[in-house]
């Protein structure tokens, strides 16, 4: 069917694009700028980054295949029934969210587990000069780039979806003349996503810098790499401490006013047709609250 090959079709651009920037841009330009090895070495480095790929992309693969079943099943249907619609649109809603469970899953574990293993292999039998330690460090840059990712796909498939839930509501209601939605479900709540994300935003850079700067300070001496980590350790905590209150607060001031116009909204469904929600904001929400029945907000 048409709109799933396009809705397939946009999942991969996404997909590429978030690769591109978090894994190849952003891990490519660590890897490369930070370490110090032979050319043979970095062949050697690179052969461990296309085998690990392939794992990774076969465990995705099969995990994105049974996330995608309720709704390819669905759509592949001339007539399906509505308990199959309803379940689809479900698994739809849950896609963003499902990407994350993937990045986080078998993509970062796809990934660093082959990596780690034959890099330790590699430097066991002299055929890398790397310091063990290294494998640790690499596992947390593994750990920030597949963050970085899962961030970029949760957005990027929350449009991507947008396209199939109205086809699915359309069908619903041509068919069965049903209004298929989540009956008031949230899947993912406004504070955990301007939460994670804010933290994200605001704490990667951070620790990237900081891993880059480690291992390049790995060949100095000893002192400076405690002195490093003495105002390092201050900074990263620094930013995770505004990061958090600054994701906290952005969270509280989008929910406040979502808060009361659903209180509003209660007490119209309950009768109270001359309830009001309060006026108080100055973005976009002023506009929301004016645009109530009977009128303006008070």
């Amino acid at each position: 069917m048409q709109i799933y090959r396009k809705f397939l079709w946009n999942l991969l651009l996404n997909y590429i694009m978030g690769s591109g920037i978090a894994v190849v841009v952003v891990g490519g330009v660590i890897i490369s700028t930070t370490l110090t090895i032979s050319n043979a070495e970095m062949v050697r480095v690179f052969f461990i980054m296309v085998t690990s790929l392939c794992v990774m992309m076969l465990a995705e693969i099969a995990v994105f295949r049974r996330h995608m079943k309720p709704i390819r099943e669905m759509l592949e249907q001339e007539t399906p029934d509505l308990a199959t619609i309803r379940e689809a649109y479900l698994q739809t809603h849950r896609f963003p969210a499902l990407s994350v469970m993937r990045i986080m899953g078998p993509h970062f574990l796809g990934l660093s587990i082959p990596a780690m293993t034959m890099a330790s292999i590699g430097i066991a039998r002299g055929w890398l000069s790397l310091p063990v330690f290294y494998i640790g460090l690499a596992g947390i840059g593994a750990v920030l780039v597949a963050s970085m990712h899962a961030l970029l796909e949760f957005f990027t498939t929350a449009q991507a979806i947008r396209p199939v839930l109205i086809h699915i509501r359309k069908l619903g209601q041509r068919i069965y003349g049903e209004d298929v939605s989540l009956d008031g479900r949230v899947i993912v709540s406004i504070q955990r996503k301007f939460q994670l994300s804010a933290f994200l935003i605001g704490t990667m850079p951070l620790f990237l810098f900081s891993l880059a700067t480690q291992i390049r300070l790995i060949s100095q001496s000893s002192d400076m790499t405690v002195d490093y980590w003495k105002w390092a350790g201050i900074i990263l905590l620094l930013g995770v401490g505004f990061s958090s209150l600054g994701a906290r607060m952005l969270a509280r001031d989008i929910q406040q006013p979502i808060g009361d116009l659903y209180r509003a909204m209660k007490e119209v469904q309950s009768g109270d047709l001359q309830v009001r929600a309060s006026d108080l904001f100055s973005d976009e929400f002023s506009r929301l609250v004016w645009f109530q029945p009977h009128g303006k907000g008070a």
